[in-house]
């Protein structure tokens, strides 16, 4: 993972149109890319790719607290089935991610979209960690951590009920941070998505 690269043009674009969209309640401050890169180190979601590179770290703080919005540039190489055989593809994609802090640490945990697959293999397992003071909640996301009492005890409400309201995201925390991110390409719609989910848990 490095911060020493140029960002695409049509990317950073992007970037600097949405934040003259970005609510006047929010104070922006621009971060150094090491910073993002020093955060990111922590989550396994985005330590599978053969290269990232982190743009445009962003501080967005609230009446209460503060988040982080990164761009990462993903390299990765697929194998593709082709009539004549198989061939490497290389991937280069940019994607826009949501670091977050929560005042205790409560271990390693990830969040997901519960499937209809998750359900059944729960019943056998146990593993998906559900809050009975948020029904909804449990019954959209899986929820798997190493500690899932403290998961229980100290899940922060305003990430429970921001969650509660978002569609197609992973959530993976590492300690006091979250990451947020929906593994899907820059644009302008899915970044003004992102600073929203932050700004709800910064209200």
């Amino acid at each position: 993972m490095s911060e020493h690269r140029t960002i695409d043009k049509s990317a950073e674009i992007i970037f600097e149109k949405v934040l003259k969209k970005v609510p006047s309640q929010l104070e922006i401050k621009r971060k150094d890319s090491a910073l993002g890169v020093r955060l990111l180190s922590r989550f396994d979601e985005v330590n599978q790719y053969e290269g990232l590179y982190v743009h445009k770290v962003t501080e967005f703080r609230g009446t209460k607290s503060s988040f982080l919005i990164a761009l990462i540039e993903k390299h990765l190489t697929i194998i593709q089935s082709k009539k004549y055989g198989r061939v490497k593809k290389e991937i280069e994609e940019v994607e826009p991610v949501l670091i977050f802090s929560i005042p205790k640490d409560i271990g390693k945990i990830y969040m997901r979209r519960e499937t209809v697959a998750d359900k059944v293999t729960d019943l056998f397992t146990k593993i998906d960690i559900d809050f009975a003071e948020y029904p909804k909640f449990s019954r959209k996301y899986y929820v798997a951590g190493e500690h899932p009492e403290l998961v229980k005890q100290h899940m922060p409400k305003f990430l429970i009920e921001t969650m509660e309201k978002v569609e197609d995201v992973i959530v993976e925390i590492n300690g006091n941070w979250g990451l947020v991110r929906t593994e899907k390409n820059l644009t302008e719609e899915l970044l003004l998505k992102l600073i929203s989910v932050g700004q709800q848990m910064t209200v």
